[in-house]
């Protein structure tokens, strides 16, 4: 874009320096007179300093427009500065593409690829419907929290024209994400959520009759799902449910839309909307995660279209301690989005930004955002009194009419309404309302649509030899042609099935390759796992001279799609992604990979709000699969740890699977099963880096055939008395293995827990009565504070005193209590790892006291 040192001048300066040149060109400063009569010498149409001011309302007009609904408004001269500082203001500038930036002007400046503007009497219509429903629901529930729309009226004719003008579009789906200020307004007034349901959810009426026992959520964070009418077509829109963390349903729409848009095999029919506030929009860090989503082939949506609902304050935070940066917006000037903002209190101007957005979406692809400048009539809630911390601002707020009220006394001045159709308006809003809340009592909740559940397949998902071994053949095979990197060709190799037995990564490649030929649709996502972090799947073949690509798992045969999409450096947006992908795709294998497990911290409220609870909260059932590498290899504390611990205090009611595997068998089956729809919950799954290429880590063949399954707890008990059983999970098996191999122990059994949730009691019970007699050891390579002791302690102690064994308390061995999740030097850690094994065999009845001593 070019640019220009009159961009630092006023306006009115300019204006008044060229009329006083074209009246006397001697009255202006010399040097001023030299660029007007070089620009009047060139003898081009317009070629005055007025072209730079058309240039400069363009660009920068934005910064004088009228925008707060509690200033008062001036009256524009120029039909540029009409357009870009009235009431509706456009930032263009930062859009680096010319023809974009040249279809945008033309649309605003001409109205050219715009509807008709939307009628007075529809945008009246649903301002007083606004008003109504929030002036209602204070009379009748004072003292309930309901984040009403009071001062944003607005953003009921703003989406319902968002939508009006998508499904005009070809638009045939719209999956909204919103904040709690407005929901119930929204939810009612332009989706259509009836006001008898609304009213019985909020005097206590449980949103899921049929599973009472579930906890629910309370009636501002509830999803919905319609299908609306509107100008004679018909549009499906899921309004998903959400919590109370700001911005974390976003990365949850774009997933969802996705999917959907997957599915459709366009992504011009399923329309992603965002609804915002201005505080939160640009005090947390997902929505910039969230933006970056927008160009990624693996994750683009083909934009989206946010709606800000600009309050000018925060929860107490007025806008100059709540930000840097002008405005809320900023962040998508990195994305060359188009940024609208209107004054709420105009509301032909707020259609009009409606109409640009979506058409921007349509034509350009990419995201579009409404800054609805307005005002919060209330405090933070309806209980709070915001003249405590703004009172000067809140006096000024008194004294202002509400939109319908102004809006409504335009129309009649101006003789395209009368105050009896106003009235009239206002008393069939209320007459709705009522009649709304006099049925809430026997209102038939369960008649409204929910989302099914999937159904659960059968139990046996092993593969006929015959097919692993076409797949394994197929994996190791390198395209015709295709140069690959010298040491390729031993990855390849690594890919065949053989006597030796199935590694790790052929049987992750094995559950994929046999899910695609079963029909189910596999997608992976993540930072770096197309490759493999590890450098151990290397589902993409790179050819060395050209770099193409080739993805075997994509040419299997008659296939559901398989995509692998290596994901920007993101936890917290791209699991919300996946989340929400999952929910839309039941019928795929959703699968989500950290780098490190120790990362998906980053994603904490994700998986806090989402994950484990969303099936409780909001019945929205979920087979994503997250993989997590966990185990400590003395790569120091931030690679080591995925926290097993949390996900195990997040567990109840059989809201997720945990598990730990320790064979690439088990691993396969787990895949396997959660693709074929055995279990409908999340699968979170430790996966020991180790295991990826340790040489005793191998399956028989055998082991992935069908009748074999996956094995909650795997035993290794030497044949004759035991008197000792160590019970492990995780990669420390192996550990402990090889130091029973070299005492020669023949006393002490192993016991691996593979599955730590839901936890395999009858199969721990089966395996420990055998040993009534037998000392029990729980052993963990974490320190004593972290991974699974704590959780395990007191449930392996019942489980033991049910099948009377009698010693029933099980001893700890493993790192001491510590804050850090492990050392840094791979010498020590080495030695620690030694130092357990051998303390945990030094407990054994058949220990000698010198072995005991050596050990402590």
């Amino acid at each position: 874009m070019r640019s220009s040192p009159l961009s630092s001048v006023s306006y009115a300066y300019l204006d008044a320096m060229q009329r006083a040149f074209d009246a006397d060109p001697q009255s202006v400063e010399p040097g001023w007179r030299v660029v007007f009569e070089v620009l009047a010498e060139t003898g081009s149409p317009g070629a005055d300093l007025r072209t730079g001011q058309d240039a400069l309302w363009r660009d920068r007009g934005h910064l004088q427009a009228q925008l707060d609904p509690l200033a008062p408004r001036t009256a524009t001269h120029d039909p540029l500065q009409a357009v870009y500082a009235g009431t509706l203001a456009i930032e263009s500038a930062h859009i680096d593409d010319e023809s974009r930036r040249s279809w945008l002007r033309s649309a605003v400046e001409t109205g050219a690829g715009l509807p008709a503007p939307e009628t007075p009497h529809r945008l009246l219509a649903d301002l007083i419907a606004a008003e109504e429903f929030e002036a209602f629901l204070a009379k009748k529930f004072p003292t309930k929290k309901r984040f009403g729309a009071e001062g944003a009226e607005a953003i009921v004719p703003l989406l319902r024209r968002v939508l009006t003008r998508a499904a005009n579009e070809g638009v045939t789906r719209a999956i909204i994400g919103t904040m709690h200020r407005g929901r119930l307004s929204l939810m009612h007034n332009v989706l259509g959520r009836p006001f008898a349901r609304l009213i019985a959810e909020i005097k206590g009426a449980h949103p899921f009759p049929a599973d009472a026992a579930r906890p629910a959520d309370v009636p501002y964070h509830l999803g919905y799902e319609t299908e609306l009418m509107l100008d004679g077509r018909t549009i499906s829109v899921s309004l998903l449910a959400n919590p109370s963390h700001l911005e974390a349903v976003d990365p949850v729409v774009l997933g969802r839309a996705r999917a959907a848009q997957d599915e459709a095999g366009d992504a011009r029919t399923v329309l992603p909307i965002i609804i915002h506030t201005d505080a939160a929009v640009i005090g947390q860090g997902l929505v910039a995660e969230c933006i970056q989503l927008g160009g990624p082939a693996g994750y683009s949506v083909g934009g989206t279209v946010h709606l800000i609902v600009n309050n000018q304050i925060g929860f107490t935070t007025p806008q100059q301690e709540a930000r840097t940066s002008r405005y809320c917006t900023g962040s998508w000037k990195a994305v060359d989005s188009v940024i609208l903002h209107v004054n709420g209190d105009d509301p032909a101007a707020v259609a009009k930004s409606a109409d640009i957005a979506v058409a921007w979406r349509q034509v350009q692809g990419c995201d579009a955002v409404v800054d609805l400048v307005c005002y919060r009539r209330n405090g933070h809630n309806e209980i709070d009194e915001p003249a405590f911390t703004q009172p000067t601002l809140y006096a000024r707020i008194a004294e202002h009419p509400p939109v319908a009220q102004g809006f409504a006394q335009q129309e009649i001045r101006a003789g395209r309404l009368t105050q009896a159709e106003v009235t009239a308006m206002r008393d069939a809003a209320r007459a709705r309302l009522q009649a709304g809340y006099d049925e809430a009592p026997g209102y038939p909740i369960e008649a409204d649509r929910r989302r099914p559940r999937p159904t659960s397949r059968p139990t046996d998902v092993g593969v006929s030899a015959g097919t692993l071994q076409t797949l394994s053949d197929l994996l190791a095979a390198a395209p015709a042609g295709m140069t690959l990197h010298p040491r390729m060709g031993r990855v390849l190799k690594q890919r065949l099935i053989d006597a030796a037995g199935v590694p790790w990564p052929s049987a992750e490649s094995l559950a994929v390759g046999s899910l695609l030929r079963d029909g189910v649709a596999v997608r992976l996502s993540g930072q770096d796992v197309v490759r493999g972090a590890f450098s151990h799947r290397h589902f993409a073949l790179a050819d060395y001279d050209t770099g193409v690509t080739h993805t075997s798992l994509a040419h299997i045969g008659a296939q559901p799609s398989f995509e692998a999409f290596n994901s920007p450096l993101s936890e917290y947006a791209v699991l919300g992604f996946e989340y929400g992908y999952s929910l839309e795709r039941s019928d795929a294998l959703v699968i989500w990979e950290a780098q490190f497990g120790d990362f998906a911290n980053g994603a904490q409220i994700m998986i806090d709000q989402f994950v484990v609870a969303a099936e409780a909260k909001w019945c929205n059932p979920s087979r994503l699969v997250m993989l997590l590498p966990h185990g400590l290899e003395g790569q120091g504390p931030e690679h080591s740890s995925a926290r097993l611990e949390r996900y195990l205090q997040l567990a109840a009611d059989n809201n997720i699977r945990i598990v730990n595997p320790s064979t690439p068998a088990n691993y396969f089956h787990l895949l396997r099963a959660q693709g074929l729809g055995r279990y409908t919950c999340p699968l979170i799954v430790m996966a020991a880096k180790k295991l990826l290429r340790l040489p005793a880590a191998l399956s028989p063949v055998t082991d992935f055939q069908p009748g074999s399954a996956f094995e909650p707890v795997i035993s290794s008990v030497p044949d004759g008395p035991i008197d000792t059983v160590l019970m492990c999970s995780g990669k420390i098996a192996y550990d402990l293995e090889e130091e029973r191999a070299r005492r020669n122990a023949t006393t002490v059994a192993i016991l691996r827990l593979e599955c730590l949730y839901p936890l395999p009691s009858e199969q721990i019970g089966a395996l420990l009565q055998r040993w009534p007699d037998a000392r029990l050891v729980w052993v963990q390579e974490e320190p004593r504070n972290m991974g699974a002791w704590n959780w395990l302690d007191r449930r392996l102690e019942a489980i033991a005193t049910d099948v009377a064994c009698k010693q029933p308390t099980f001893a700890y061995v493993g790192r001491p209590e510590s804050a850090s999740p492990a050392g840094s030097f791979h010498g020590n850690h080495d030695a620690d790892q030694r130092m357990i094994a051998a303390y945990a065999f030094s407990l054994s009845a058949g220990a000698g006291s010198k072995a005991k001593r050596q050990a402590a």
